[in-house]
């Protein structure tokens, strides 16, 4: 698991943070008694312990503090709230080493603590089944454990225990990839520590703020999280947040592929957790940096240490993801079989454990080890089972678009609304300046005008966002909102029941096909967006991709002519998107009217000029004898011409003496009069 553990779950495995996090547990450490709480009252306070007595989870937790907790329970076994603490603080000390008794006595407390209306000993019980079924990856049950909690401390009218409730509910909905729901959950329970002057939640929901703005591409954002972070972990000398900072600086780095400066940071959460955690506690951290010396080249190095980790792993993904990174390094080394069997055992494990991404590492290892090996067919099937699961993580890329653009839009009427109050108390110190002095009228006059100036720029900057926006929901209401409404239509006649199973099958065959459609049509908006892909080769990436896969059914043969230097060029995402659906529409029109044609041509240029331009062309052999009537005013040609206009170029489609020719030429800037500066040949 590549992300932070919770702050709850921090809270029960280090025993220097668990008197701020758990004072109710703290308490019963001392033997006070509590009584039961009636009606949503809080019971009177008790007696605080001393730090000696708290237990720890994950850290190097002394035998004889763990066997005072055992013999306190046992010396206790009365059905009153003390048993209840009692249970719950061993059950924070087990809950690594032995999760299974620990999970074991947090249902015994949780238990015990209904019967008695023992509302804060039953958060704490429900608290740590959450964090329990989460470890497991049972999200459904670690959600409802944590809501319950929340519940509890709404009643009890507890800030503080209601921050790391919607902590934990964060990484809950983190995990799953919803990430507009962790996001909003972190920001609710920033709140509240911001309130309650609640150092340690927040501490660890900016940790977890910076995660889910790393894994929503928001870098910037996620470093100034983590930073603020860093600065309360030194503040409060708390070396698990500092090591959970510098392990989210490290993802963050990681994500960038920056591999050395996330193996610095790797280094420093391990140094920082080395006071606190047990060999067990320090394993994620330890295949982290392994995963870095491997992605450096240091095969030799991730070889000797990643044998000595596996012994120690005991969950399927730790087990699986180190099995990758040796067969990584095992192939890096020269020694394909190593690596396959590697590869191999990852697969066997994470497909058992439903690790997707994982499988899909393993799975794409194992075809270039069989590749290597000149074993083709079993290199096709491990790339189509590659495929497999790629097509079912695109769910979560396009889930990850979504929350980003719902985060932004969020974001960006808040500042707004921020700047314009900032605006209002500006001009009401620039009038009061008016009244003194001249010199005063003219600096009001001055920064009013600057102000101007600056809004007028942002309103024209959110014009056209505005307009990209309205772009991207037209194409896709075009295009993906017909084969939905293909989907509901078949849909309806499946429910309806009235044909026959060959025209059932049909009908799923449709339903299937257009459902593929509407999946490339996303992954084509995801990839027009993405920042990644703002390159000129890959652009040419993409028109092969799209050309094999739509023309090699169709029995068409298809060659390429591109550019093989200056691939490096920058795209602006407008030319890309529009580039590309010309392209679309182009190989589309051929498919449709072109029966006769066999092979088609493609050719990209980048024209030097001033300022350079690129030029498109796609050539089918058709021939003049074959082309069908109409083709010259057809829907799809119109279409290319007005996107070409919108890039301050020119089209031109017609047939020659070879077949049938689109052409587009376009500006890698805007601002030419493309019609003047280009007549077709």
């Amino acid at each position: 698991m590549n992300s932070l553990n919770s702050f709850f779950a921090v809270a029960l495995s280090a025993g220097v943070s668990l008197l701020a996090f758990l004072p109710v547990q703290a308490a019963e450490a001392s033997g006070a008694p509590v009584r039961p709480v009636i009606s949503g009252t809080l019971p009177p306070p008790a007696p605080a312990a001393s730090p000696r007595e708290v237990p720890g989870g994950t850290h190097r937790l002394p035998r004889q503090k763990l066997d005072s907790l055992q013999l306190r329970l046992r010396q206790h076994p009365q059905p009153d709230t003390v048993r209840v603490n009692r249970l719950n603080a061993l059950a924070l000390a087990l809950r690594t080493n032995n999760p299974a008794t620990s999970a074991a006595l947090f249902r015994e407390a949780l238990a015990l603590s209904t019967r008695l209306q023992y509302l804060l000993g039953r958060g704490h019980a429900r608290f740590g089944l959450g964090y329990h079924y989460r470890d497991k990856s049972q999200y459904d049950s670690a959600l409802t454990y944590t809501q319950r909690a929340y519940h509890d401390y709404t009643q009890l009218r507890n800030d503080y225990h209601r921050a790391r409730a919607l902590y934990g509910m964060a990484r809950i909905y983190f995990e799953q990839g919803l990430y507009g729901q962790s996001m909003a959950s972190c920001l609710e329970g920033l709140q509240l520590a911001r309130a309650q002057r609640s150092l340690r939640p927040e501490l660890f929901l900016l940790t977890q703020l910076g995660h889910t703005s790393t894994a929503l591409g928001e870098y910037e954002q996620a470093h100034q999280y983590l930073r603020q972070a860093q600065r309360l972990a030194q503040q409060l000398h708390d070396p698990i947040g500092s090591g959970h900072a510098y392990t989210a600086l490290g993802e963050l780095s990681q994500q960038q592929e920056r591999w050395a400066r996330a193996q610095q940071f790797y280094e420093q959460a391990i140094a920082s957790y080395q006071a606190v955690y047990n060999a067990q506690g320090l394993l994620p951290s330890r295949i982290r940096l392994l995963d870095m010396a491997e992605r450096q080249g240091r095969a030799q190095q991730a070889l000797a240490e990643g044998a000595a980790l596996l012994r120690q792993a005991t969950t399927a993904s730790e087990i699986s993801r180190l099995h990758v990174v040796l067969a990584r390094a095992w192939l890096q080394a020269g020694q394909p079989d190593s690596a396959a069997r590697h590869g191999r055992q990852s697969l066997r494990v994470s497909q058992a454990s439903r690790l997707k991404e994982v499988s899909a590492s393993a799975a794409q290892l194992l075809a270039q080890v069989a590749a290597r090996q000149n074993r083709f067919a079993e290199a096709y099937r491990y790339q189509q089972l590659t495929s497999s699961y790629a097509d079912s993580l695109t769910g979560n890329a396009t889930r990850r678009l979504v929350a980003a653009l719902q985060f932004r839009a969020s974001r960006e009427r808040e500042q707004s609304q921020r700047r314009e109050l900032a605006q209002q108390q500006q001009v009401a110190r620039l009038r009061q300046q008016r009244q003194t002095i001249l010199w005063g009228a003219l600096t009001l006059v001055a920064a009013v005008a600057s102000g101007l100036g600056v809004w007028q720029y942002r309103r024209q900057q959110a014009a056209r966002d505005k307009e990209l926006r309205t772009r991207l929901a037209a194409d896709l209401n075009n295009d993906v909102g017909a084969l939905l409404q293909q989907i509901s239509e078949q849909s309806g006649l499946l429910q309806e029941g009235l044909a026959d199973g060959e025209a059932q099958r049909r009908q799923l065959d449709q339903i299937s096909e257009s459902s593929r459609s509407a999946m490339r049509q996303l992954n084509d908006v995801v990839w027009s967006l993405d920042s990644k892909n703002d390159k000129l080769a890959d652009l040419l990436d993409r028109l092969r991709e799209y050309a094999h896969e739509v023309l090699d059914p169709a029995g068409l043969s298809v060659t390429f002519a591109f550019p093989t230097t200056q691939l490096a060029q920058p795209l602006s995402s407008l030319l890309r998107r529009n580039l590309y659906l010309i392209y679309k529409e182009s190989l589309r029109n051929l498919l449709d009217h072109a029966s006769c044609a066999t092979a088609v041509a493609v050719s990209v240029q980048l024209m030097p000029g001033s300022p350079t331009q690129l030029a498109l062309e796609v050539r089918d052999n058709c021939g003049t004898q074959c082309q069908p009537q109409g083709r010259q005013a057809g829907r799809g040609l119109r279409t290319i011409s007005a996107r070409a206009q919108s890039l301050g170029g020119i089209s031109y489609s017609g047939s020659t003496a070879d077949g049938f020719r689109v052409y587009v030429v376009a500006p890698l800037a805007g601002g030419w009069n493309a019609p003047k500066r280009y007549q077709p040949s």
